[in-house]
């Protein structure tokens, strides 16, 4: 319960970062469309040097086998969600978009920048194994979902900034090789400044929206109680049943950093995804506005039930 209480502390701080950026439009500062400038900026320079940053630790085996079941988990969950959503989104004539939209969350933007607040910088290490799997999810199931199969290319995953950054930090991480001072420096500031960046960005895409008609969407609703609610509490029923957590000494913490990355809002990138194959963006933006503004609340909730029952 400790952790809930400090996670909501977060999730509002955060949120007064997000009403910042929201100020900032809507004061004429700057302009909504300026939020894309922030976007790039962090997909290839921000988080990749995050990603290298909390490779920066001494190899151990426990490290090694923290991060591959991490990954493991991450792959399971994610194949667990595409064909859990897919036979419910038949059923409930669920569109590519919305079946996105509740299977991939913001394990990045969200969850680096809450998980170094909450449990250390050496925490977002598992992380990574959250990002590397989405990644390849993002550029073969997504893209085919939302673009057609045609779409789908391992040029772009391997090209990825995020996999390239995993590459060069697991490197780094196996022969325990750490960035030369300027350079260490210079990566682990650019890293720090994550969470009020991609808060701010958030709170610019806010502004932009029609507050009123996303809310008052049941579809909406539908998308983002599937996210927050439904994929979360999917996986501590597969944890619960399979007790990894009671078999496994470090599971259960390792495995709540995974946790809060799939418990967090609708990833960023399908809303980009969606833009550039011009697949219903409007509502794709607005689910991402409404499940961010809904996991202040969730979130906590979720992280209690986790802690409770495993």
């Amino acid at each position: 319960m400790e952790l809930s209480i400090l996670l909501l502390g977060q999730m509002l701080s955060m949120m007064l970062m997000i009403l910042m950026g929201f100020a900032a439009v809507k004061t004429k500062l700057v302009k909504g469309s300026q939020s894309s400038v922030i976007s790039a900026l962090t997909l290839y320079i921000i988080v990749p040097c995050v990603v290298i940053d909390s490779f920066q630790i001494e190899f151990s085996a426990e490290k090694m086998k923290g991060l591959l079941l991490a990954a493991g988990f991450a792959v399971l969950m994610h194949v667990l969600f595409i064909v859990v959503v897919g036979l419910l989104g038949k059923k409930w004539n669920m569109s590519p978009i919305e079946k996105a939209s509740v299977i991939y969350s913001n394990g990045g933007n969200i969850i680096i920048p809450l998980v170094s607040a909450l449990l250390g910088q050496e925490q977002v290490f598992y992380c990574c194994a959250f990002i590397m799997v989405q990644t390849f999810f993002f550029w073969t199931h997504t893209v085919g979902l939302i673009g057609g199969r045609s779409q789908i290319s391992v040029k772009k995953i391997l090209g990825n900034p995020n996999v390239i950054a995993i590459a060069i930090g697991l490197i780094l991480f196996f022969t325990n090789t750490k960035l030369p001072g300027v350079l260490g420096d210079t990566v682990s500031s650019m890293g720090g400044i994550v969470g009020p960046v991609c808060m701010l960005m958030i709170g610019m895409i806010m502004a932009a929206a029609d507050l009123k008609s996303v809310f008052l969407s049941g579809r909406n609703w539908l998308v983002c109680a599937g996210r927050l609610l439904f994929c979360p509490a999917l996986m501590i029923l597969v944890l619960w049943i399979s007790k990894v957590t009671v078999t496994i000494p470090f599971a259960k913490d390792v495995l709540l950093i995974l946790f809060l990355a799939i418990a967090a809002p609708v990833a960023a990138t399908v809303t980009q995804m969606a833009s550039l194959f011009h697949n219903h963006e409007e509502q794709t933006g607005a689910v991402n506005v409404m499940s961010v503004i809904l996991s202040i609340l969730t979130m906590p909730v979720m992280v209690a039930f986790y802690q409770k029952i495993l």
